[in-house]
């Protein structure tokens, strides 16, 4: 997962888009929450069964690091293998530099091998 809008409540308080965040709802979350949340991965974190690696730029005002944050948290509680990449100097997404396209691309290659290659889960990593 890169760059995840994982709390829709949170983000419009963080993002440096929030009309555009708000105008995905009909009513603002203060007068009616229930889109919210529903819309709102981090209320299914619970449901989540497969190894998460989350990436996330450390400079990104569009979904901020924040929301990676929250995400990556919450899989941990509930005891799903999981990895949070924060990347220097880097904003929305995390392949606009060379370099950190290339450790985008490396990190996954190596999260997929771990988790699909044998089919067994190194707990030793987490």
């Amino acid at each position: 997962v890169r760059c995840p809008v994982s709390n829709w409540m949170s983000m419009l308080g963080t993002t440096d888009i929030p009309n555009f965040t708000q105008a995905f709802f009909q009513k603002p979350f203060w007068e009616d929450p229930s889109d919210w949340l529903r819309h709102s991965p981090l209320m299914y974190v619970g449901n989540v069964k497969t190894p998460t690696i989350v990436m996330t730029g450390e400079q990104d005002r569009r979904t901020p690091m924040s929301q990676s944050e929250e995400y990556y948290a919450a899989l941990k509680i509930v005891g799903v293998p999981a990895k949070l990449l924060r990347f220097n100097d880097q904003y929305h997404g995390t392949g606009s530099k060379p370099s950190n396209y290339m450790r985008t691309i490396l990190y996954m290659m190596s999260w997929y091998n771990q988790y699909t290659l044998d089919g067994e889960v190194d707990s030793a990593d987490e």
